[in-house]
């Protein structure tokens, strides 16, 4: 699920409405009761605790995600599943036309002037029911054209009311993350995937198919949505005034951000459309349990950009401050996904079994192999997209994403047939293009990226993470054998040593998190930005 968060973090603007840019350059007084402050960067302890809240939420949001991984393959099956995954995945696309790249564009703004806070959201609000509606329209027009089969046709029916529910929910989360109201955020992805894995148990344990799925599904992204907007009327009064320069200034100002998502939902969704096309439903079952397993701890890259997309906003006039910020978010997504992409490359089988699949979901294995080597791969790119966006390189970024969105369908169109004539899996083709066009993203990124925001250290710290990995994968390979619970838990010992031998990882960074977390949280005011820079 990136699709709920998931990767559209990393997008930005440069292009913007001189009118409404101009403010003092001082402090800035909220409209909505907020407190006074200013855009300064914020602490490493207000990061790390930020960092930490999302982290337990997504703990508890990982659960859902792992119950699903269980429930949907097994009382699915391949075929309903794949006939699940593909309505997804059109909503996703067509859903893209009532979103128009505004979600992080209102993060990114308000994040550096939180007094325009109120009249952007509700504005941005306005904007989502008609174009909600059109993408709505769009996607019944799709599958009756094509001629898909009634049950294909239903769930993409019932999907269609959650383009609204998503859209109206993008709004409240992008505005939530440029005000930094980290807590609220967790409490959205906890009701969304929890209410999801709740909701969606309780039907299938009762014989349900994948259009009462598809019903859970929406009313979980309903919860979500009302959970957050409470959180968000309890921070800004939002006016019930439109104002159409406003409006103007939100299209303008998305579109490249626009650009960026549908270079990425094209890039990351086309291939089950794909796969439906050129195979058939059991082919996209396999690819979509593969991803469900891959994706369980897709949440570590997603919780560090969430956090740093702001506080690299707010620091992008300090550049010491921003290149140590943009620094750790490369290291440490290295070192959390990394020792999880070589565990689930190592043990594809294992998990497999552990999760109680039927037996024709061992074609899962493997695009589960494939997919696996693509999570460090996702988190750099998103936390270098996020640098590059709040650098105003959008533009640039989003046209290294549209290349992207061209490449992979391409590939796809050859591995695809290819993999399923050779050895009757186009999964194969799918999951090894997916991983591919990430490799061609961070080539992109880190040659857009400006000089200096990473360096020598850089590239040091990635081959200790490396280096310990690889000690991790040699444990684990020769302990695969054993009960999984032995591998993983010597393979995390292995790794954690290693990262502290080799360096990776100093016993002062882990004294300065304990230090941070046990500090008590206050308001994110106007703060030391010595403390931006200081220390690891």
């Amino acid at each position: 699920e990136w699709n709920s968060g998931l990767r559209t973090q990393d997008s930005g603007l440069r292009t913007q409405d001189s009118g409404l840019r101009t403010q003092d350059s001082g402090l800035r007084t909220q409209d909505s009761g907020l407190s006074t402050q200013d855009s300064a960067v914020p602490t490493p302890a207000h990061v790390i605790r930020s960092i930490f809240t999302l982290g337990l939420a997504q703990v508890l949001s990982s659960v859902g995600g792992a119950a699903l991984a269980v429930l949907l393959p097994r009382y699915l099956g391949d075929v309903n599943l794949g006939k699940f995954a593909f309505a997804l995945a059109l909503t996703s696309l067509v859903g893209l036309a009532a979103d128009l790249g505004t979600a992080t564009y209102l993060a990114k703004e308000i994040a550096r002037a939180p007094a325009r806070a109120a009249a952007l959201t509700a504005n941005a609000l306005a904007m989502r029911v008609p174009l909600s509606l059109l993408a709505g329209l769009l996607a019944v027009a799709v599958v009756n054209l094509a001629g898909y089969d009634l049950l294909t046709r239903q769930v993409v029916y019932v999907l269609c009311l959650g383009i609204v529910a998503s859209a109206m929910g993008n709004v409240v989360l992008g505005s939530l993350q440029g005000l930094q109201a980290m807590k609220a955020l967790a409490a959205y992805s906890v009701a969304t995937r929890l209410g999801f894995a709740g909701l969606a148990g309780a039907v299938l344990l009762g014989g349900a198919g994948p259009a009462e799925v598809a019903v859970a599904w929406v009313a979980s992204l309903a919860l979500g949505l009302a959970v957050g907007l409470q959180a968000l009327l309890g921070r800004v009064r939002l006016s019930p005034w439109t104002d159409w320069g406003a409006w103007r200034s939100i299209l303008l100002g998305g579109l490249p951000f626009f650009v960026w998502q549908a270079a990425l939902l094209v890039y990351g969704q086309i291939d089950a459309v794909l796969l439906s096309l050129l195979t058939h439903d059991a082919v996209v079952g396999w690819y979509t349990a593969a991803y469900r397993v891959v994706m369980i701890p897709a949440f570590v890259p997603t919780i560090i950009v969430t956090v740093l997309f702001p506080a690299l906003s707010a620091a992008a006039g300090d550049r010491p401050a921003f290149h140590a910020l943009a620094r750790r978010a490369v290291q440490a997504v290295l070192l959390l996904s990394l020792p999880m992409a070589l565990g689930i490359m190592l043990l594809p089988d294992k998990l497999i079994g552990l999760l109680g699949y039927p037996e024709r979901f061992t074609h899962s294995i493997v695009p589960i192999v494939l997919l696996a080597a693509h999570i460090p791969l996702v988190g750099v790119d998103m936390a270098l997209g996020t640098a590059l966006n709040t650098l105003d390189r959008q533009r640039q970024w989003a046209l290294a994403g549209v290349a992207a969105a061209v490449l992979n369908p391409l590939l796809n169109l050859v591995t695809i047939p290819y993999a399923q004539a050779t050895y009757g899996n186009g999964a194969i083709g799918a999951a090894a293009i997916t991983t591919l066009t990430e490799v061609f993203m961070l080539a992109a990124g880190l040659r857009l990226l400006p000089a200096g925001v990473l360096g020598r250290a850089t590239l040091v710290d990635a081959a200790r993470c490396v280096a310990a990995g690889l000690a991790m994968a040699g444990v684990v390979w020769l302990a695969r054998d054993l009960p999984l619970a032995i591998p993983v838990l010597l393979g995390a010992l292995v790794y954690g040593g290693a990262c502290l031998a080799l360096g990776a990882v100093s016993r002062s960074d882990l004294e300065q998190v304990w230090l941070h977390l046990a500090m008590k949280s206050g308001p994110l005011s106007t703060v030391d930005r010595r403390q931006g820079t200081s220390g690891r």
